[in-house]
């Protein structure tokens, strides 16, 4: 398995932002936040170096109360090393898809949704049984040319 890598896009904490919500506030760095999802309820730290960003406030209201955008436009967690369970477990990515030529020509996200250009890929996908596991997956993209490799 290849290590999941993020994009920082910032879709995910954007649409998790209504599952997460500060409780109490132990200081203007130092929070307990409410996971709706799970009912847990965790002690958060904005991290040393990102607490410029955080108090910058620059956020949607519907996003997760940690998420800014940095200056070069990409999200940041500013609670990362401190983060709830369901954020630690969340793939956007849980496969990448090359071609012959090792070139990534898609990759899957959530259970089975492919996303991708790559025309040879989507007619390979479409005839892919709905209830085929990883491993006939990716038996059935070999035999087509296509190269899976899951993501951890």
């Amino acid at each position: 398995m290849a290590p999941f890598a993020c994009t920082r896009c910032g879709k995910c904490c954007i649409s998790l932002g209504r599952h997460i919500r500060i409780e109490r506030s132990l200081s203007p760095v130092q929070y307990y936040c409410r996971v709706a999802v799970s009912g847990e309820l965790l002690p958060v730290s904005v991290q040393p170096e990102l607490r410029e960003l955080f108090a910058s406030g620059d956020q949607d209201p519907a996003w997760c109360p940690f998420l800014r955008k940095d200056a070069a436009g990409l999200f940041t967690c500013t609670i990362y090393q401190t983060r709830p369970r369901i954020c630690r477990e969340f793939r956007c990515r849980t496969m990448i898809i090359y071609d012959q030529c090792g070139r990534e020509a898609g990759y899957v996200k959530g259970r089975r949704t492919l996303v991708s250009g790559d025309a040879g890929l989507e007619a390979v996908w479409q005839k892919i049984p709905s209830g085929a596991d990883d491993t006939s997956l990716k038996g059935i993209l070999r035999n087509h040319g296509y190269r899976a490799e899951s993501l951890d």
